[in-house]
């Protein structure tokens, strides 16, 4: 299998200790080419000290173990490669170095890396490669030892592959449309998408909304954006007696007595708003806050705070980053999801709770209406009297609740597996490649039409007509 052109996936979330949905993005990609018989090429950045003589094991427990920290010389060092990376002569390519998977025993990892067929790294990547796009404005060249059918970049990174095809996804465009939510030096997330836009052989995303912003705000051709939208990954197998004596052991929940967010806390997230709209609402449970710390969430430390002391309860409880089952469990448990984002490139915890049978409340605005459909209550996220209007429904109106679980079973059978490998295989055919599975054996599989805003297409490839 590995002797084949492979098609490359980038590595440069996968370490990340808190898990990120590029994570998970990127996971479900390398896992549909495998179902796909594709080869698989992973392609990570870590840090690696070769010696001479170095035997295969040495280099593959550096890229899969966890490094001890660095040193004032080791910072250093890498400071000082950054440097030299970027003011190199341009022209060369970085070269990516195949390690080894032999001997090591990857299956514990929890969240699991992607099976591959070939693993590379280059040191510290996608970290210099930032750096030098910031000094030069180009993006990295990378060499790989063995040719690739494609590299398929699941963020926009400033790398590319030389002598295949590039796709990047680009799940939203909240830094260049809402730059007051994010952490940004010198406008370099503006530059860095118009570099993607112009070298990309083909931009993927992830919804409908996200793609009319990548046409209007980038100057994309519409035929050069496809909408591939997400599957929903299977979730950990539970019983659901297993899920609530979880839930109470662990965090002293009971089941139905709580309602539940998934998700940093960020600016784009709306806490705020969702917390003061929580109390307005006083639906009588706590609202539980399941994800880990992003950034610029000071304000909304401080607001959990106030309420609980001046509650003399834990009106607002925040779990933090939690291991995958858990948020399975806590989701299962949860009498409703609130997900009142300001704007997502897709929304996946929507999606995970329609599949575990779970009502949710969601926002009437960017990708979220498009993944949510008519299974969930949609409320203005700047307004926070409608989004306390949304969660005295929720939290009262059982008959409202289980409607929305019916609804949202057959929601869910609009982004399944099939649906998202068929539209990847229409996305890479346009750049004129063609996965093992033929696209006449996908074209058998059923495809369930998606509801998408007037003016939307609904076509498998995602290209307005």
């Amino acid at each position: 299998m590995s002797a084949e052109p492979s098609f490359l996936v980038d590595g440069a979330h996968f370490f990340n200790a808190n898990g990120t949905g590029i994570a998970s993005y990127a996971r479900t990609l390398a896992n549909t080419l495998r179902v796909l018989r594709a080869s698989v090429a992973v392609l990570y950045g870590r840090q690696i000290i070769a010696q001479k003589n170095d035997a295969p094991l040495a280099l593959t427990t550096q890229l899969f173990g966890n490094p001890a920290g660095d040193n004032a010389i080791h910072k250093l060092l890498n400071a000082a490669s950054r440097v030299l990376h970027a003011h190199a002569p341009f022209g060369g390519a970085v070269r990516a170095r195949e390690i080894s998977q032999a001997g090591v025993m990857l299956a514990s990892l929890d969240p699991p890396l992607p099976k591959a067929d070939v693993v590379y790294n280059a040191n510290r990547l996608y970290e210099r490669a930032g750096y030098s796009f910031h000094v030069r404005g180009r993006l990295t060249e990378v060499r790989l030892d063995r040719p690739a059918a494609l590299a398929h970049w699941t963020s926009p990174l400033a790398v590319k592959a030389r002598g295949c095809p590039n796709i990047y996804t680009i799940h939203d465009l909240i830094p260049l449309q809402y730059p007051h939510f994010v952490l940004d030096r010198g406008g370099r997330s503006v530059h860095l998408h118009a570099a993607i836009a112009r070298e990309a052989d083909l931009i993927v995303t992830v919804s409908e909304a996200s793609k009319q912003a990548i046409v209007d705000l980038l100057n994309v051709p519409a035929e050069r954006v496809a909408v591939t939208y997400q599957p929903t990954p299977p979730l950990p197998a539970m019983k659901r007696e297993d899920a609530e004596r979880l839930v109470e052991a662990t965090y002293g929940l009971k089941a139905g007595q709580y309602a539940l967010f998934v998700g940093a806390i960020e600016p784009k997230k709306n806490l705020k708003r969702l917390i003061e709209a929580f109390i307005l609402a006083n639906p009588g449970i706590p609202l539980v806050l399941a994800g880990p710390l992003g950034w610029m969430y000071d304000n909304d430390l401080r607001l959990m705070g106030i309420i609980n002391r001046s509650s003399g309860s834990k009106l607002i409880r925040r779990l933090g980053y939690l291991p995958r089952a858990h948020v399975s469990a806590l989701l299962r448990c949860a009498r409703f999801l609130t997900f009142p984002s300001v704007c997502e490139g897709f929304g996946l915890p929507v999606l995970e709770a329609m599949q575990l049978g779970v009502p949710v409340l969601t926002s009437n605005t960017s990708s979220l209406p498009e993944v949510a459909g008519q299974a969930a209550v949609l409320v203005d996220p700047l307004d926070v009297a409608d989004m306390a209007r949304g969660i005295r429904e929720l939290a009262f109106d059982a008959d409202l609740r289980h409607g929305l679980v019916a609804c949202g079973h057959e929601q869910v059978q609009k982004f399944t597996e099939e649906v998202y490998r068929k539209r990847l295989a229409a996305a890479y055919a346009r750049v004129g490649v063609h996965l093992p599975v033929g696209e006449a054996r996908l074209q058998n599989e059923s495809v369930a039409k998606i509801p998408l805003p007037s003016g939307q297409s609904n076509s498998v490839d995602g290209s307005h007509r």
